[in-house]
């Protein structure tokens, strides 16, 4: 019982220390204004963003800039390139608890390849998305994928809905590979599986995803398949026709 209470009240403190040395003050003028546009300095000069954003890939590249829950994915001066998306305009559960100092305060940067379908996404994932202390906590790392696979899936050519959230993830294989620590960029990278036909208008799609940290260290494998279920256009039509009452 001794060595239970001395691992007990070490672990608290470990906490206790955690949270002193990572809190943020969100009423400080400087975790509001000024950290927003260090993170977005520090994104536009990742390697990989330089790359994926030059004019020379902008013939297979194309930029979206919005949150990771994506409720409007407005494209960067190629609307008729990138399939259109009408997505919701209600708050989502990251615009509104995790776009905060610590979170995910930026909006992450999703590069879409046109030909092949491949999708690229940077995020910032912060101090307060932790399980153990300056880890990234699992749930958040599996709530990524999903919301990407499913972005994914919604921008592919073949599939038959451009709403990401008509698509909902079936199966969804994560094997973690490394510790994801807090407080930097991850990248996100998302294909179709190699060998999965995908015919114009399908409603099934397998895809398979990697979150590597900037300079390309692997930290979490995953797969997924997903179906299109049409719950967000029946939503969207339904929403329409009450309008047309009015």
């Amino acid at each position: 019982m001794f060595a239970l209470g001395c691992l007990v009240g070490y672990n608290e403190s470990v906490y206790d220390l955690y949270e002193r040395a990572t809190f943020i003050d969100e009423n400080h003028t400087a975790n509001t204004e000024l950290l927003p546009r260090q993170l977005e300095y520090k994104l536009k000069h990742l390697p990989i963003y330089e790359q994926l954003n030059h004019p020379r890939q902008a013939h297979q590249w194309y930029r979206l800039s919005s949150w990771e829950n994506l409720d409007h994915n407005p494209l960067d001066g190629q609307p008729a390139t990138v399939r259109a998306q009408k997505e919701y305009q209600a708050p989502s559960i990251t615009n509104t608890t995790l776009a905060k100092p610590g979170g995910i305060l930026i909006k992450p940067a999703i590069f879409q390849n046109v030909k092949t379908d491949q999708g690229v996404t940077i995020v910032h994932c912060g101090y307060r998305l932790t399980g153990y202390p300056f880890l990234v906590h699992g749930g958040v790392l599996a709530t990524l994928l999903n919301e990407t696979f499913k972005r994914n899936a919604s921008l592919n050519h073949n599939t038959s809905s451009s709403l990401k959230d008509d698509f909902m993830v079936e199966h969804l294989e994560i094997s973690y590979k490394a510790p994801t620590r807090a407080n930097q960029f991850l990248v996100v990278k998302t294909e179709p599986q190699p060998d999965t036909e995908v015919k114009d208008g399908t409603k099934v799609i397998n895809l398979q995803s990697t979150i590597e940290s900037a300079d390309g260290k692997v930290l979490v494998k995953a797969s997924a398949r997903l179906r299109d279920t049409g719950r967000a256009t029946h939503q969207l039509a339904a929403a329409n026709r009450k309008w047309g009452v009015w």
